[in-house]
């Protein structure tokens, strides 16, 4: 009796892809090995080796695979309004998506960011050119902005588990999206250059502090993982040695930082609470206290909401509980404010709004945008309030 020899199965390299993405999603491209992944996809180590040369192969394909579902969506739309509602379509299946582009592309080899950073940008271009038909009335840099917070806030949902159908998910985030398109308000300057000779500041006389400092803006716009505590006590002028005195790892000074900013988080609230007379206000206070907070402090959220995952267990339950009571204060608002809004509704809409401030912030060419600051403040009140 002579024995079949298996046959591998056909999708096997698309299984591994997918199984790629959600644990990079979940644990990060550097807290997730090959031989978990194969483990997870049921093979060998070694068979994974016949479908990719190594994890930041892996990471480029599940890149370039999320890029060609998301342009298939936007090359097939009549409108902006329809890209936008196909792209919701595609996160609300897969919620980790948006978040791999935002988050784990840093970590590619760099010959491969490049790339992945015009993918993305080529996308956002289509969903421009075919909102300025729409709105004629819009400048180019008009739309760029309208265009990217709606992406923002269609890439929130991987940001937060807010329990839900895929359709109800999907009907929510169409719903805001296209609110953005339709009816967002932004004026026509340009991006002004940034003038020369600015920036400055005093020196702070703690080395500590000053240690604190310099890796807020080192995990921020590098991650924790590309980043060294001889990095650190290098941008903070500061001899390797000498940072011991201060720091046992950068991982205390990981947590440090994060606890400070999810302590301002908690001031916010209070503050927007003391002085309000009535929720509207309350909240008002909140959208336009956090995006100040985020314009200032762009390195300081950028770490908020990519970095907290490499923290210990307990740290990292410590700060997302600070996170998820701030966000719960939000949802408590718009649902008085808002009392046709069930609780779902009323989250997710929260989230989106707080992933279109961090997300669009954090863009570079938006940084030197005049007045970015008001039109986020209004965006969110259309939002939220629904003017």
């Amino acid at each position: 009796m002579s024995s079949r020899p298996v046959r591998r199965p056909r999708d096997r390299r698309e299984t591994i892809i997918r199984k790629a993405a959600e644990l990079f999603h979940e644990k990060g491209f550097h807290g997730v090995s090959l031989s978990e992944i194969a483990s997870a996809v049921g093979i060998s180590a070694p068979a994974l080796y016949r479908h990719f040369t190594g994890k930041p192969d892996l990471l480029a394909t599940v890149l370039s695979d999320t890029y060609d579902r998301l342009q298939v969506v936007v090359g097939a739309a009549d409108s902006a309004e329809d890209a936008m509602r196909g792209l919701a379509e595609v996160v609300a299946e897969r919620r980790e998506l948006a978040v791999l582009w935002q988050r784990e592309a840093r970590h590619l080899p760099e010959d491969r960011k490049g790339e992945t950073r015009q993918q993305m940008r080529d996308l956002g271009d289509s969903i421009v050119l075919l909102l300025r038909r729409d709105r004629p009335e819009l400048s180019e840099a008009g739309a760029d902005v309208l265009t990217w917070a709606a992406l923002s806030v269609s890439a929130s949902p991987g940001h937060h588990g807010v329990a839900c159908s895929t359709g109800r998910l999907q009907e929510r985030i169409a719903e805001l999206s296209v609110t953005l398109l339709r009816h967002g308000v932004v004026h026509d300057d340009e991006p002004a250059a940034p003038a020369p000779g600015t920036g400055g500041g005093l020196a702070l006389a703690s080395r500590r502090e000053t240690l604190v400092g310099a890796a807020t803006k080192l995990f921020g716009s590098r991650g924790f993982h590309q980043v060294s505590l001889n990095d650190i006590g290098a941008a903070a002028g500061i001899a390797g040695p000498s940072v011991y005195k201060h720091f046992s790892s950068k991982g205390e000074i990981l947590f440090e930082m994060l606890n400070r900013g999810a302590a301002v988080l908690q001031l916010e609230v209070t503050r927007a609470m003391s002085t309000a007379r009535t929720p509207e206000e309350a909240l008002d206070g909140l959208v336009r206290g956090y995006v100040e907070m985020c314009s200032e402090h762009t390195d300081l959220i950028a770490a908020l909401v990519t970095e907290v995952l490499h923290l210990p267990d307990d740290q990292r339950h410590t700060i997302r509980r600070i996170q998820h009571d701030f966000v719960a204060e939000w949802v408590e608002l718009l649902s008085r404010v808002r009392p046709e809004l069930d609780q779902t509704d009323a989250q997710l809409t929260v989230h989106g709004v707080l992933g279109m401030i961090n997300d669009v912030l954090r863009i570079p060419r938006f940084r030197t945008r005049p007045g970015l600051t008001e039109e986020l403040t209004g965006l969110s009140h259309l939002l939220l309030i629904g003017r």
